[in-house]
């Protein structure tokens, strides 16, 4: 099982899938602060919900990365 996954982690995109984690990133901060500063309702709430799942799966795709990356190292 732990052979299959770092099978898999060998083939990961990690160029792309940083690329794509940072761009995630960055828009989760602008709608965050965009919520921050007009304080209405609906940005709150978009900041609140949206903005988090995308930094959630930033996060997720950065992790994933850095494990393909030491994946890939190993003998």
């Amino acid at each position: 099982m732990i052979n299959r996954f770092l099978r898999l982690l060998a083939r990961w995109p990690t160029e792309r899938a940083l690329r794509i984690a940072c761009i995630l990133g960055l828009i989760a901060l602008a709608m965050m602060v965009t919520g921050v500063f007009l304080g209405t309702p609906i940005p709150v709430v978009a900041a609140m919900s949206v903005a988090q799942g995308f930094g959630v799966f930033a996060c997720l795709l950065f992790g994933l990365s850095i494990a393909a990356d030491v994946a890939g190292r190993r003998p």
